[in-house]
C-alpha cells in the first residue's frame, strides 16, 4: 500500500501547543501567591515544564483552533486544573530546585 499524503500549509499556519501559553499566563497571574524560596528563571522554567508535562497538549493549527480552545479555558474546570498542577509544580520545583 502506497499512501501519497500532501500537506498543505499556508503561510501563516503553524501548529503550536496553546496550552504553553495557557500555563505561561496562568504562572504569571499566580507567581507572587505560590511563595517560591527561589523565583529565578531555572526554577520558573522547570515549573513551566513539570507544569505542561502533567497536563493534556491542546495543539491548533489554525486561529479557529486557537478560540475554541481559548472559550474552553474559560470554562471554570479546565482552569482550576491547570491551576492545581502549576500549584502542585511549585511544590515539587521549591522542594528540589534543579540548582543550588
Amino acid at each position: 500500500m502506497n499512501f501519497n499524503i500532501s500537506i498543505v500549509r499556508d503561510a501563516e499556519m503553524k501548529v503550536t501547543n496553546l496550552m504553553e501559553q495557557i500555563v505561561e499566563d496562568v504562572l504569571q497571574e499566580q507567581w507572587q501567591n505560590l511563595n517560591l524560596a527561589c523565583t529565578c528563571e531555572i526554577c520558573r522554567n522547570d515549573i513551566l515544564a513539570v507544569t505542561l508535562n502533567a497536563l493534556p497538549p491542546r495543539y491548533v493549527a489554525h486561529e479557529r483552533g486557537r478560540v475554541i480552545v481559548q472559550a474552553r479555558m474559560m470554562h471554570e474546570q479546565m482552569k482550576a486544573d491547570v491551576l492545581r498542577e502549576v500549584a502542585r509544580a511549585a511544590g515539587i520545583v521549591g522542594a528540589k530546585p534543579s540548582h543550588e
